[in-house]
């Protein structure tokens, strides 16, 4: 993306201007993609997720999702009372199906590569 609004620049003024476009939409890019990075932690029997928590004993189990599983849970399988905090550009992730009779959220679904570390850590 960054590269095509470079090269478009250069084509209509000069090698200046795409160099300069380049590095501030790099710039820009790296900003935003560090920013938005989604924080999980566990600490005193809370699961932190982003802006979110649940206490671990509502946890029923959690499922490391490929891909194509995640792609599924995000769009045609989805259910509109779940939980989701997703990146787009992280491929896979966790299904945390949740079992608390006051809370109507069935599940959460959340962008993340060490789905396994985070499903371990929660066995403990």
């Amino acid at each position: 993306m960054n590269l095509s609004f470079a090269l478009a620049l250069w084509a209509a003024f000069d090698t200046r201007a795409a160099v300069i476009d380049f590095l501030i939409t790099l710039g820009i890019t790296i900003y935003l993609s560090r920013s938005t990075l989604l924080r999980i932690s566990l600490e005193n029997d809370w699961l932190y997720i982003g802006g979110a928590k649940i206490e671990s004993k509502f946890i029923e189990s959690i499922d490391v999702l490929d891909k194509s599983e995640i792609s599924l849970l995000r769009t045609q399988n989805a259910d509109p009372n779940a939980y989701l905090d997703l990146r787009f550009w992280v491929p896979r992730g966790i299904k945390i199906n949740l079992n608390d009779s006051r809370d109507y959220t069935p599940y959460w679904l959340v962008s993340t590569n060490d789905g396994a570390k985070i499903k371990e850590a929660l066995r403990k």
